[in-house]
């Protein structure tokens, strides 16, 4: 999992200070809260497909950028720093 292997990299933990983490798990035992959690998935991410990590903007909820898939290859590392970087200029540049 990208929370145990990823997440804790210095070079992705730097970069995940400047996020505020909500996690959505899809694998409830109890299938109404598993519907009610696919349904807010499909909401902030669009998609079914995961892993799906979103950067929102917390003003508007407008979305500064979006990873699908899991790193787990030194270049998929690199292009999960590179999605959390380019959100927060993406944030930066829409306090303008």
């Amino acid at each position: 999992m990208m929370e145990d292997s990823i997440f804790p990299r210095s070079a992705v933990a730097d970069e995940l200070q400047h996020f505020i983490e909500a996690r959505l798990h899809s694998d409830a035992d109890d299938p109404v809260l598993r519907a009610q959690i696919a349904e807010l998935i499909e909401t902030v991410a669009g998609t079914i497909g995961q892993p799906t990590y979103v950067a929102l903007d917390p003003r508007d909820g407008r979305e500064l950028g979006r990873y699908l898939g899991a790193a787990v290859t030194e270049e998929h590392v690199r292009e999960f720093i590179q999605f959390l970087k380019q959100a927060q200029t993406n944030y930066g540049a829409s306090k303008n």
